[in-house]
C-alpha cells in the first residue's frame, strides 16, 4: 500500500486525478466511459483513498491485488468537425 501511495503522489504531480478504486467489470467500464468523454484514463495497481475514504475492508489480504485506482487527466476539447458528425 506505501509504494500505491508514492505513486498516487507522483501522478497528482503530473496532473493526474484520482477518481475511485474498483475491480473488474467496473474497471474496464469506468475506463471506456472516461475515455469515451475525452479523458486521458490511467489505470494503476494497488488501492489509493484519501481523507475521506473508508480504506478498512482494503485491509482483507488478497484484496490491494485484487482492486486497482482509475485516474484521469484533462479533456480533449471538440473542434468545429465533431459538432457535426
Amino acid at each position: 500500500m506505501k509504494s500505491a501511495q508514492l505513486r498516487h503522489e507522483e501522478l497528482l504531480r503530473e496532473g493526474w486525478t484520482r477518481r475511485f478504486n474498483t475491480d473488474e467489470p467496473r474497471l474496464s467500464e469506468m475506463k471506456q466511459y472516461y475515455e469515451s468523454l475525452g479523458f486521458e484514463v490511467r489505470v494503476e495497481p494497488g488501492i489509493v483513498g484519501d481523507e475521506n475514504d473508508c480504506t478498512s475492508c482494503f485491509g482483507t489480504e488478497g484484496l490491494e491485488e485484487r482492486y486497482s485506482t482509475l485516474y484521469t487527466r484533462g479533456r480533449s476539447r471538440p473542434t468545429d468537425n465533431d459538432l457535426f458528425e
